[in-house]
């Protein structure tokens, strides 16, 4: 037990660097601890699962201070920034840990009495996937409700897409390479530009403990968990489509409510996605994958990830507000275009070094084509379509037809 606890400790550690650390994602250390685990492991499956929830909490930190989204946050870049910008950037943190900490107690709660109904419903979702992608793609896209915002939503989701099918489905690059780029782009430096060129500066952030309304919080965090359930099972859909699911559900409008519930979503995946191990014999995440690899689908106990979940979101919230604070103490103090610039420029670094050249085209292509939904004034969400749309043709059997009819 005490070594279990001590890998834990050490998942909340790596969780924590990949978190703050712009570019550096789970994914990218979980073959280094695949290699060096030598047999099935429970230390090392705690560790991940740690490691996995708590990068969750702490990616929130870069994720608003920084406009530097990893997969799951993108959404809350933009809400994130603009309180960042009235001085609240604390308290898109403190909405963000809410909602994540209450994310990982109802989906402990809800995960052992949802592996009896999670095969059947897989099985039978399954061969009309397709047709449920394009059913909430279709929400997504009228929920703009105005013709003309209707036909931009249109564009911007079908030109994610097709550049989405062209980095993902072809042999540009690696699929996993190309995630880094494309969301970065999409959803990262498409935010920092404007902030560069208008010269925005941070203002001073309000640290005073605004009184939050916990009754206004449950709605859009059981929404949020059971739409986490959702992604964490189902394949292809993840947090953004969550998201607007559950905001649809619940009716929220506003922009705490909209980081509580993105943020519950996003760590319900998190723990759904391991739960899937055991469920359906299926790893929903590149962590997952990592636990799936070092033990099979037999040998996954529920209630060790379970119990790890709980314990390492319960420090990774305390780190998450701890660090939140000093970042919105401190943050004013630094030239924001400069920290911007060097924000970027680590992006393209990083992306050059991890996708080479093709990764650098993919980037800028992604962030020209994410700075037109600020533009076309339409909501962000539709860039998702970046892997909804290869999705959508891999699960109706027509991606190499569609590939093939454009010579790719």
């Amino acid at each position: 037990m005490l070594e279990v606890l001590a890998y834990a400790l050490a998942g909340v550690v790596l969780g924590t660097v990949t978190g703050l650390i712009p570019g550096l994602h789970v994914n990218n250390l979980t073959p280094i601890l695949i290699a060096l685990t030598a047999a099935a492991s429970t230390g090392m499956v705690a560790l991940i699962v740690a490691m996995s929830i708590t990068n969750v909490f702490t990616s929130y930190i870069p994720a608003t201070f920084l406009a530097a989204p990893e997969e799951g946050t993108e959404l809350s870049v933009l809400p994130a920034h603009r309180l960042l910008l009235e001085g609240r950037g604390y308290q898109a943190i403190r909405f963000s840990a809410i909602g994540c900490l209450s994310g990982v107690m109802v989906a402990a709660a809800l995960s052992l009495p949802f592996t009896a109904i999670i095969a059947p419903a897989y099985e039978l979702i399954r061969p009309q996937m397709h047709w449920l992608l394009i059913a909430i793609a279709a929400i997504m896209i009228l929920l703009e409700r105005s013709l003309e915002k209707i036909i931009w939503a249109v564009v911007v989701f079908l030109l994610s897409g097709f550049l989405g099918l062209l980095s993902l489905g072809t042999n540009l690059m690696p699929a996993d390479a190309a995630l880094l780029p494309l969301l970065s782009g999409l959803f990262g430096a498409s935010v920092l530009l404007p902030s560069i060129a208008h010269c925005s500066t941070i203002p001073e952030q309000h640290l005073d403990e605004e009184p939050v309304d916990i009754r206004a919080c449950i709605r859009p965090i059981c929404a949020g968990t059971a739409a986490g359930a959702f992604t964490g099972i189902v394949p292809s859909i993840g947090p953004s489509q969550g998201t607007v699911l559950a905001q649809l559900i619940t009716r929220s409008r506003g922009t705490e409510e909209f980081l509580i519930s993105v943020s519950s979503v996003n760590i319900s995946k998190a723990i759904f996605s391991f739960i899937a191990i055991f469920a359906i014999g299926r790893a929903r995440s590149g962590a997952a994958v990592a636990v799936g690899k070092i033990m099979d689908a037999s040998s996954v106990n529920p209630p060790l990830i379970i119990g790890v979940a709980l314990f390492a979101g319960g420090i990774a919230a305390i780190l998450q507000l701890s660090l939140g604070r000093l970042a919105a103490k401190h943050m004013d103090r630094f030239p924001y275009r400069w920290l911007c610039l060097a924000v970027l420029a680590f992006m393209v670094i990083f992306t050059l070094y991890c996708s080479g050249l093709a990764g650098i085209i993919v980037l800028a292509t992604a962030t020209a084509l994410g700075i037109l939904p600020a533009a076309a004034n339409i909501k962000r969400t539709h860039a998702m379509g970046v892997l909804m749309f290869p999705c959508i043709l891999f699960f109706a059997g027509i991606r190499e037809s569609v590939l093939t009819a454009l010579g790719l």
